[in-house]
């Protein structure tokens, strides 16, 4: 059973009065709202609407200049049915007339000691954007504790000089040594009877050279900074490298000294040498607000990390807004892809925001070789409403399209569900479900085929997961679709053979990654699956994956099938033909009707001499595809 969605379209005079809607205090009535300001509605507000508290509706805020004119707006009297018709180049008054409103004055714009930068280079927008958690650190080193950091890696060079800065340290930075340190001198030569020194060839036998000097050299007023600590030692427990051991006992070995060390979020660090910091700060996404350090004010992020001639470019821009859409993103990829957005609509007349956040999605789709921006839509889904409804209400508490009261803010990370898990028979569309919700969501997405992920070396398959999952972060809002999810997501087993033991670890890794899910990045899983019975029963938690039965399609699923697809190829099938031709495909899943209007179409224009679709035409290719169905079951097939 779905819940409907109580959804109204607002409409105000200018973008002042959007900003002083979206403050409203949720706890107020609809009523107290609306008369807040100079708004209009597009439809009558239904009797007794207007005592809801604003939280319990969803509103559409439209902006009037870009309604079409003489789009009829009605003024929030509530048991009006009259529409006024304001002249839309008239500033409307609450009444909806062409009168302007004398008695309010547009909401103030608030105002910030700091002001928006006029340019920020990559490091800058570090700083400001991870304030608190540099200063954190900071705070931990000066206590003389060592830091693992866990950060992206185009933020470190950025952290670390900061951090060691902030704590009054020197930093002893392991860089690997330039191959020949020539100096002009003459290189001395070894005497007969010294011992031989090997040659350090290896980048990495050098970095560790190196290393073994800085840990004899610290003291107490330095720290020593190992920037890629993953890429040096990194690894499972299980199975050290012969570098990592050694990294692990040299860092161990100086148990008294300050150390600060980064790490990947999709690589992994033994634990036994992690075991080697006091503290484990994870630095991802951007925060919702800014902090400056001199005063403590805090500002969007929209305002803090966007130039204002980025702002002024893209009419409408709001930088609440501009949140969500970059929620994922680390600073440095935010500052590039704002540069991108600008350059791309650098000769456009009027870009607006929503070509602003259209870039930016394209941009992250672009910056990764896996994750595309969908073009399908719920439109191109027919049938299926009650699924539909039930997402729609997921989706719009993803995204934060509903408010809460400030005692229940807490709650909402309750609320947001980590993925769903869409079952049913082959055919049925589920994977075009999740392709439209990430539509809907103004998502990026990313569909991998569930046996890809299965790796085959030991350790190789988790590490497949958590890449997978630092991507989709990346890229919020983002959907991560797992096609033929049972393949990965199976029952866990007692056995102790490999292949069991590789399930049991992928299945325990998809679960820290989803319980590490940070609401505000708003990222969503999907699994597709026609076994439901397969799946692990931790992941069927409704704290996880809810699971949502995509079923064959009834007899009006059908026919809104069969209207879509004759619409697309521009198949007519009037007369009763759809009928006669829901009624042949009862039992037949959403890819067979949509095969029968294909092979029309190509026999149309395609097949020589050519074949129109006429209604004999359609019944023979139906008749075709229930021969071979029947073949299929005959040859045990199916």
């Amino acid at each position: 059973m779905t819940t409907s969605v109580r959804r109204i379209s607002v409409v105000a005079p200018d973008e002042a009065w959007l900003a002083a809607l979206r403050r409203q205090p949720p706890h107020i009535t609809v009523e107290q709202a609306l008369a807040s300001g100079p708004y209009l509605l597009t439809l009558p507000l239904p009797p007794g609407w207007n005592l809801l508290s604003w939280e319990t509706v969803s509103p559409e805020l439209l902006l009037q200049t870009e309604l079409p004119h003489g789009t009829p707006l009605y003024a929030p009297a509530y048991a009006s049915t009259v529409p006024a018709q304001p002249d839309l180049t008239k500033r409307p008054g609450p009444d909806g007339t062409g009168e302007p409103h004398r008695e309010q004055a547009p909401p103030e714009t608030p105002v910030y000691r700091h002001p928006q930068p006029a340019d920020l280079h990559e490091d800058q927008a570090t700083v400001l954007a991870y304030g608190r958690d540099i200063a954190q650190v900071a705070s931990l080193l000066r206590a003389r504790l060592s830091v693992l950091v866990v950060a992206e890696k185009p933020v470190v060079p950025h952290l670390w000089r900061e951090m060691a800065s902030r704590a009054g340290l020197r930093a002893e930075v392991l860089e690997e040594p330039p191959e020949n340190d020539d100096d002009g001198e003459p290189e001395e030569q070894p005497r007969p009877g010294d011992p031989l020194v090997p040659v350090q060839q290896n980048p990495r036998q050098r970095l560790l050279a190196r290393l073994r000097e800085l840990v004899r050299g610290l003291n107490d007023d330095t720290v020593l900074v190992v920037q890629h600590l993953d890429l040096l030692a990194g690894g499972a427990d299980g199975q050290l490298s012969p570098e990592a051991r050694e990294v692990t006992e040299l860092l161990h070995g100086a148990p008294e000294r300050v150390m600060l060390a980064f790490a990947a979020p999709s690589l992994s660090v033994p634990e036994v040498l992690a075991e080697r910091f006091s503290t484990r700060v994870t630095i991802t996404g951007v925060p919702r607000t800014v902090w400056f350090r001199d005063d403590q004010e805090e500002q969007p992020l929209g305002r803090a990390l966007v130039t204002v001639r980025e702002a002024e470019r893209f009419d409408r821009y709001d930088p609440i807004e501009f949140y969500k859409h970059v929620a994922g993103m680390n600073p440095v990829l935010l500052r590039q892809a704002m540069r991108y957005a600008v350059s791309v609509h650098k000769d456009h007349p009027a870009p607006v925001a929503r070509d602003l956040y259209s870039t930016i999605r394209a941009f992250k789709a672009q910056m990764s070789s896996n994750f595309e921006v969908p073009d399908v839509g719920f439109d191109d889904i027919a049938g299926y409403d009650e699924v539909k409804a039930h997402i729609q209400r997921a989706i719009d508490i993803v995204m934060g399209h509903h408010r809460l009261p400030p005692e229940h803010d807490h709650l909402r990370t309750k609320l947001i569900p980590r993925g769903f898990i869409f079952h049913g028979p082959p055919g049925t569309g589920k994977t075009l479900f999740a392709k439209a919700i990430a539509n809907r969501m103004n998502a990026t997405i990313l569909v991998v085929s569930g046996p890809e992920v299965m790796g085959t070396y030991v350790g190789e398959s988790e590490r497949n997961v958590r890449e997978i999952f630092a991507e989709a972060r990346r890229n919020a809002p983002s959907v991560v679709v797992f096609d033929e999810f049972d393949s990965i997501a199976s029952r866990r087993s007692e056995h102790s053979d490999g292949g069991t033991r590789a399930g049991n670890a992928v299945v325990a890794q998809i679960l820290t990654e989803m319980d590490g899910f940070r609401p505000e990045v708003p990222t969503l899983v999907i699994g597709t699956t026609n076994r439901l019975n397969l799946i692990d029963e931790a992941l069927l938690r409704p704290s996880r994956f809810e699971s949502i039965a995509i079923d064959l399609p009834n007899d009006e699923a059908r026919l809104k099938m069969i209207s879509l697809h004759a619409a697309k190829f521009g198949i007519d099938v009037s007369g009763g033909v759809d009928e006669l031709i829901a009624s042949a495909l009862r039992g037949r899943n959403g890819d067979d009707i949509h095969s029968v209007f294909r092979d029309a179409f190509v026999a149309a224009h395609f097949q020589d001499p050519p074949v129109p679709p006429t209604p004999e035409q359609l019944g023979q290719i139906v008749g075709r595809l229930q021969r071979k169905r029947r073949e299929q079951r005959r040859s045990g097939r199916r």
